[in-house]
């Protein structure tokens, strides 16, 4: 197994990447590259993550125009440059399986297929479909996501539609190639059709295991989503703890959490054979309408990954985690995403919170991340 290396630097917040380079999606394994290699050649990727993208009912209801159109697109539009990278991840935490099946809230959600459209045209390239609410329109529901997201041409890793299909999905990256699994907890008590088991990933540690192997043959860089934990919990439990550890040891390079609904803190595991694990137990909410301030702040994983091809080495530079905050205004009608860099005091006069009586302000927040997060990993507010 390659050995990998773990390289702090001082924090640099990074925007949108002005080199794009190109990226294949595949489902099978891709080709060896048998040619040689006389020097060095060291290819580098830039990678975000954001936690759950949970549609309440508000969001969709006062996102849709006289005309029958959604504006989602427009929540994003603020956090754009700190998103759009290489590779671009987002938990989409509740179904989005169109309106034919009929929208839903609280506690069985669907949103219309707008949102998946939202999501595309922010710049995110890795949606993660494998949650507790993946199973809250049934097997159709899952159908319907699936397959409107192979229409839009927007990756996902968590569903299959037969158990032919492989659960590991592969983009290459300048001859890198990156292997990205997901697997959740459970789906809220509804159970999978007999049978069909593989239409959504569940937490299984033998099969995980059996997945990362098959990963770590035909990838050079291995990324997992796990949903788990506990809610409103920010410390990752013993259960997170010991999953994350034997996907460090099954080679995982990355690791990135939802499900708690708050931050939790980062880790840098060390795995069996000495490689290392970037591991982020929980990113928090990033698009909700909850009505906490803990469920307003989430978290962004930003780094970047560089990979030598000759000395099948990884190093992770300018590790950092950028808090984000869901500014909601207008009674519960408006939404917009910032970072907490750019969020203000005068901003959270206006946040619908603030008008209930609940604190909103940047010092909150930035007491609540001194509290909550550790030193493994750089906190930019």
């Amino acid at each position: 197994m390659k050995r990998l290396m773990l390289i702090m630097l001082a924090i640099v917040l990074v925007g949108c990447n002005s080199t794009t380079q190109k990226a294949t999606e595949s489902t099978s394994k891709p080709k060896a590259d048998t040619a040689e290699k006389k020097t060095p050649e060291v290819v580098e990727l830039s990678v975000s993550a954001v936690g759950d993208n949970l549609i309440h009912g508000a969001i969709f209801t006062y996102a849709k125009h006289a005309d029958g159109t959604y504006a989602f697109h427009e929540i994003y539009e603020p956090i754009l440059p700190y998103i759009q990278k290489n590779i671009s991840y987002i938990n989409q935490e509740t179904i989005a399986g169109g309106e034919a099946l009929g929208l839903s809230h609280y506690p069985t959600f669907n949103g219309p297929y707008e949102i998946l459209d939202a999501v595309k045209q922010a710049g995110f390239n890795w949606v993660n479909t494998a949650s507790n609410h993946s199973f809250d329109k049934g097997e159709q529901g899952v159908i319907n996501e699936y397959n409107y997201l192979q229409t839009i041409g927007l990756m996902q890793t968590g569903m299959q539609m037969d158990e032919n299909e492989s659960r590991i999905r592969y983009m290459e990256y300048d001859g890198v190639t990156v292997a990205f699994l997901s697997y959740t907890y459970g789906l809220n008590g509804f159970a999978l059709p007999a049978g069909k088991e593989y239409l959504v990933n569940l937490i299984d540690p033998v099969i995980m295991e059996q997945d990362m192997a098959e990963a770590n043959k035909h990838s050079d860089i291995q990324m997992v989503s796990m949903h788990w934990g506990e809610e409103y919990q920010f410390e990752p439990n013993d259960e997170q703890k010991q999953l994350a550890q034997s996907l460090s040891d099954a080679g995982a390079d990355v690791i990135i959490g939802s499900h708690p609904h708050v931050i939790q803190t980062g880790d840098i595991l060390t795995g069996k054979n000495g490689n290392t694990t970037l591991t982020y137990y929980s990113l928090g909410n990033f698009l909700s309408a909850q009505d906490t301030n803990n469920g307003m702040l989430g978290g962004m994983a930003n780094f970047t990954m560089s990979y030598d091809k000759t000395n099948k080495k990884l190093q992770f530079k300018d590790v950092q985690f950028i808090p984000t905050i869901t500014q909601i205004t207008n009674n519960y009608h408006d939404y917009k995403m910032y970072t907490l860099k750019d969020y203000t005091d005068a901003m959270a006069s206006e946040h619908t919170l603030t008008k209930m009586g609940i604190d909103m302000r940047r010092q909150y927040f930035i007491d609540l991340l001194q509290q909550v997060m550790n030193d493994k990993i750089e906190v930019v507010y």
